[in-house]
């Protein structure tokens, strides 16, 4: 059960690591009447005071301690519902998408701000149970998605329609709720191949956050499905009304650039079976079915490689009754014989997806390996 506080709580844990600081922010609150519990000057103090005190009502934490941020702390406090708020001078771009949306009291600490945020702390709600398919949207607070919800318009996303044009300025943001959106690498002679693709996972405008209104990529539907769009201009200014959305919004952009660098490792050292093997996989990651709409012309584009060349993968997957391949259409048979085929060359930006966004590329099913596949399809490549 949530707790809400609407009077100061009876005991805090206090994380800080400047002694005065800390002092400081432990009379204030003795002279509220409160019991202070600390204050800690480590990370691993902070956890111990955690483990064995019984009864915490709030904890406040500073960000950096002694060098360390303090995220295992809230990690902690968030697996036991405990409240904290964070006091500190950094800013919220500092903080992971899951604390995105914490109450933040910015240093010289004033007596009447604590009180308030203490007053104001509790342990948020459950994410809200909404027909959002887009993974984002659906992880945000009641409250920020109502103040994004009346700007986003559905569309329907058509193959090979082009939502960002290379070098062009971005006019929309669109969040994929199905189908997949390809980044098309160009070259000056025209050359052009896959480097990424976004589907349910995440959000196009990957650089506007960054102040950059132009895409060095072509951004193409791949497969066709729906989103959520939203202009520009609306975006930008609703990521400082909803920092959760600007957090998150952030961290997949990072996801991006990695999963885009580990394309260009595929490409450069693995065969074109385990490339296949690797992309089915990361289609299957983001879409429900089994199923893959797919033609050899259209693999052997997005592959970089001559469709002679997907037609054999096709067969050397097949053979090994890891796929059922008939006319238009991939289906897949075994996912875990996949990831093992992939060889290494699938697993790290999911699990990097995992680790910036807080949740699973994949939603309520995770990627599941055994121990032993996971050494496996982790093991260098052959070549």
């Amino acid at each position: 059960m949530n707790t809400a506080f609407t009077k100061p709580s009876r005991i805090a844990l206090v994380v800080e690591d400047d002694y005065v600081l800390a002092s400081e922010l432990a009379l204030k609150l003795s002279e509220a009447g409160m019991k202070v519990i600390g204050p800690a000057p480590s990370i691993e103090q902070a956890l111990k005071y955690i483990e064995d005190f019984s009864q915490i009502d709030v904890a406040i934490l500073d960000i950096n301690i002694r060098g360390t941020m303090v995220f295992p702390v809230a990690d902690e406090l968030s697996k036991r519902r405990i409240p904290f708020f964070f006091a500190t001078g950094y800013s919220r771009d500092v903080v992971p998408p899951r604390f995105a949306d914490r109450i933040f009291v910015e240093k010289p600490l004033d007596k009447s701000a604590i009180l308030h945020a203490i007053s104001d702390c509790h342990e948020p709600a459950e994410r809200p149970s909404r027909n959002q398919e887009n993974r984002i949207l659906s992880a945000l607070s009641s409250r920020e998605f109502d103040v994004i919800q009346p700007h986003l318009k559905p569309v329907r996303l058509v193959q090979g329609e082009i939502l960002e044009q290379q070098f062009g300025e971005i006019a929309a943001v669109s969040f994929i709720e199905s189908g997949i959106v390809s980044l098309i690498a160009l070259s000056l002679d025209g050359s052009q191949v896959e480097a990424g693709l976004i589907g349910r996972e995440g959000v196009t405008g990957t650089g506007l956050l960054e102040g950059d209104w132009r895409t060095p990529y072509n951004l193409m539907v791949q497969i066709e499905g729906t989103a959520q769009r939203i202009d520009v201009d609306s975006f930008l200014r609703l990521t400082h009304k909803a920092p959760r959305l600007r957090s998150l919004s952030s961290s997949f952009a990072r996801s991006l650039g990695i999963q885009v660098g580990y394309t260009a490792l595929a490409n450069g050292r693995y065969s074109i079976e385990q490339r296949l093997a690797r992309w089915l996989l990361m289609l299957n990651d983001r879409v429900d079915s089994q199923v893959l709409n797919l033609t050899h012309q259209y693999m052997s584009f997005m592959l970089g490689v001559r469709r002679s060349g997907v037609t054999g993968a096709l067969h050397i997957l097949e053979g090994e009754k890891l796929i059922r391949s008939v006319r238009g259409k991939v289906i897949i048979v075994d996912r875990e014989g996949l990831i093992l085929k992939a060889h290494g060359s699938y697993g790290i930006p999911e699990a990097e997806y995992e680790r910036l966004m807080g949740f699973s590329l994949r939603g309520a099913e995770k990627n599941v390996m055994t121990t032993a596949n996971r050494a496996s399809a982790f093991a260098a490549p052959r070549f």
